[in-house]
């Protein structure tokens, strides 16, 4: 049980630093190149990406970049999650989809 939340922490702390990363990164319309990089963040913590992953066997494929627009189609939140992390604790198995996720106000620079 406790490796079990030391692993959430552990994937709570990347997806948390990615988000902040995501918040002032430079959105790319129409080609989404920033996500890439966001992910990058939350796995390896550092946008080029290479080294150890923060938390045992997460991948960029587990991680989702997620954003919204306001009224006038400008990039208004994004939300780093984790999705499909499976983590093999003692007596149990726990798939992780969705959880845990931040949302952050965008406020970087947007580019059409």
């Amino acid at each position: 049980m406790g490796y079990s939340i030391y692993l959430y922490q552990s994937l709570l702390n990347a997806v948390s630093g990615a988000a902040r990363y995501a918040a002032r990164v430079d959105f790319d319309e129409p080609n989404h190149s920033f996500a890439a990089s966001v992910k990058n963040m939350a796995v390896y913590g550092n946008p080029v990406g290479g080294g150890a992953p923060l938390a045992p066997g997460l991948a960029t494929g587990n991680i989702s970049v997620t954003w919204t627009y306001d009224a006038k189609s400008v990039p208004a939140t994004v939300t780093v999650g984790i999705t499909g992390y499976a983590v093999n604790a003692v007596f149990q198995s726990f798939l992780w989809t969705g959880k845990p996720s931040v949302t952050v106000r965008y406020a970087g620079s947007y580019k059409s």
